[in-house]
């Protein structure tokens, strides 16, 4: 395909998808960003299909696009979720028991690994887990949550 074909490829089949993926996300600029990569995907795969099989490739495309940013989003609520029950729900014995989870986690040595310790132990995500929303490998979180544990220990017991 050369660029003249997939600019018209573009410009046909553009408004089509981007009301497709509209209705899917409920927001237009998530919308526009996932039809920009329904055909750099598209592209990349440079599929052979015959004309009429392109904009059903396309829309599934969109589709799988669409529900991959549904699923984070779902994941990024869980999370704030979480973290909003954890901050705003205290009562006033807990609240006695919030500082000192604090003054503990305050013993770990840096930030990453007060943000792993409270990812795992008090907000109880997976290793798994923790390790996608902080960005990192599974063996990096682990060895955080190691390090800060007995970082803890040491300064805890003496």
């Amino acid at each position: 395909m050369d660029i003249n074909d997939l600019e018209d490829l573009y410009l046909s089949h553009k408004s089509e998808l981007l009301g497709y993926l509209l209705r899917i996300v409920h927001n237009k600029q998530d919308a526009e960003d996932l039809l920009h990569e329904c055909f750099i995907r598209f592209i990349r795969a440079s599929p052979n299909l015959p004309e009429d099989r392109i904009r059903f490739y396309l829309l599934r495309i969109a589709k799988n696009l669409a529900i991959d940013i549904i699923r984070k989003r779902k994941k990024m609520e869980e999370y704030f979720l979480r973290k909003e029950h954890v901050y705003y729900h205290w009562d006033t014995p807990d609240f006695e028991i919030q500082d000192e989870v604090d003054r503990i986690l305050l013993m770990a040595s840096n930030p990453e690994q007060r943000t792993v310790l409270k990812l795992r132990v008090v907000q109880g995500y997976s290793i798994k887990e923790t390790a996608r929303i902080l960005n990192k490998s599974e063996n990096s979180v682990k060895s955080s949550l190691h390090r800060a544990s007995k970082r803890i220990k040491l300064r805890y017991i003496s």
